[in-house]
C-alpha cells in the first residue's frame, strides 16, 4: 500500500512486474514465513511488538511527536502503553496509522493469533547514537513490561 502524500523512492520508479515480483520472493515472503513459523512455534508468546523509526521532516513539515504508538483495531496493549509511556511527546497513531497501511504486520500476524500487539514508531533524532538507542531501549522495555501486565489482565478479564 502506498501512504498518504509520501514522496517518490527513485529505486521503485519503473519497476517491471517481474522486478517487483523478485523483490517480494526476495525480501517480504522470507521475512513474512520467518515471522509466522517463529510465531507459530512460541503459543506461549504474549505480545507482538514491531518498532520503527520515522524522520523529524516528512515533506518539509516538522514532526511534533516524538514516539508514536500505533494499532489497528485491537487497542489493548497500545492503549495500556499509553496510560504509562512519558518523557515524550507522544501520539497514537501518529505519524502514521492504519489508514496508511502500516499495520500489515500487526493485523497478518497477531490478530489472527488474538496476540496482544502494537508498533511503535521512534522518531529518528532520538536514536541518532549507540547511547541514544541504549536508553530508549530501556525506556520502551519499562513501558512495556508495565503496560503488557496491564493489557494481559485486560484480555484475561474479557475472557
Amino acid at each position: 500500500m502506498h501512504r498518504k502524500n509520501s514522496p517518490c523512492i527513485p529505486g521503485n520508479l519503473d519497476l517491471t512486474d517481474a522486478d517487483r515480483q523478485s523483490r517480494i520472493d526476495q525480501f517480504y515472503h522470507p521475512f513474512e514465513s520467518l515471522l509466522s513459523s517463529t510465531l507459530d512455534a512460541r503459543p506461549e508468546a504474549r505480545a507482538l511488538v514491531t518498532i520503527h523509526s520515522f524522520t523529524p521532516v516528512y515533506l518539509g513539515v516538522q514532526r511534533s511527536v516524538e514516539v508514536g504508538i500505533l494499532h489497528d483495531r485491537d487497542t489493548r496493549l497500545a492503549d495500556a502503553i499509553l496510560d504509562v509511556a512519558q518523557g515524550f511527546r507522544i501520539a497514537r497513531n501518529e505519524p502514521y496509522g492504519p489508514n496508511d497501511g502500516v499495520t500489515h504486520t500487526l493485523k497478518r500476524h497477531a490478530l489472527t493469533r488474538d496476540m496482544l500487539n502494537v508498533m511503535i514508531e521512534i522518531r529518528n533524532d532520538l536514536i541518532g547514537t549507540p547511547e541514544a538507542c541504549a536508553k530508549m531501549a530501556d525506556t520502551l522495555a519499562d513501558w512495556l513490561e508495565t503496560a503488557l501486565i496491564r493489557a494481559q489482565k485486560l484480555k484475561e478479564a474479557q475472557l
